[in-house]
């Protein structure tokens, strides 16, 4: 009697926690805020004109904000409170920088707009078991973003449209309600490589190089759904 009792207390001691381990997919939604910085060099050749030789620096920062969904899937493995997953992701969103400038004597109309339409990526996430059904967990991952220049307002930059790599970081909060469904909350930075525009105006002699720096914020709510459940051992 006394060895059955001791038996059953060393396996509740060594299965209290579970292993949340194996394949699993989700999705999420949320807000996500991004910045164009902007840094140009005019340079004018024009020697006929009073004011038509200069060299210019100058530096802007735009803002936009949207929404974007996410589609992910990847593979866990925990060992007593340690997690650590590989991931893949797909995001889609909507977040616009845009920039009007209407004429109205004569109905000229113009709109500048930068977008992040979609991105996909992969990512590490390091965690920790705060309780048997609740984790927190770090990201750092590679992601490709498809941006989109579409200069009406500005002909001084060119539209251009090219798939950006960036670096994915944050944190995040994941709740086993069961151990196939958990929720999740995840706040992620992505710092995006750099778009170059070079025009030339051939009548005033403008010479004009700008390189753009996307990057943007993202705060997810979601659901996941976990294949494989944890092995279940009777003494």
């Amino acid at each position: 009697m006394l060895r059955k009792t001791s038996l059953f207390v060393i396996s509740a001691l060594m299965f209290t926690a579970p292993s949340y381990a194996g394949f699993y997919v989700g999705g999420s939604v949320g807000p996500e805020g991004a910045s164009f910085s902007q840094k140009a060099h005019v340079v004018g050749q024009n020697s006929h004109q009073p004011e038509g030789v200069f060299d210019v620096y100058a530096t802007n920062h735009l803002a936009g904000i949207g929404v974007f969904g996410s589609i992910f899937g990847g593979y866990a493995w925990s060992s007593k409170r340690y997690y650590l997953a590989g991931e893949i992701n797909g995001n889609l969103s909507s977040v616009t920088y845009e920039l009007t400038n209407n004429e109205i004597i004569h109905q000229n109309f113009a709109k500048t707009t930068f977008t992040i339409k979609n991105s996909v990526g992969v990512s590490l996430l390091p965690g920790y078991f705060l309780s048997d059904s609740t984790l927190f967990y770090g990201r750092v991952g590679y992601i490709n973003g498809n941006v989109q220049l579409n200069e009406g307002a500005d002909p001084s930059i060119a539209t251009m449209g090219k798939h950006l790599d960036g670096i994915r970081y944050g944190v995040g909060v994941r709740h086993f309600l069961t151990t196939q469904w958990s929720l999740i909350m995840d706040y992620s930075q992505i710092n995006y490589g750099h778009l170059n525009s070079h025009t030339f105006d051939p009548f005033g002699g403008v010479t004009k190089d700008t390189k753009i720096t996307p990057s943007t914020a993202q705060l997810a709510l979601g659901a996941i759904y976990s294949f494989d459940k944890p092995a279940v051992y009777v003494k």
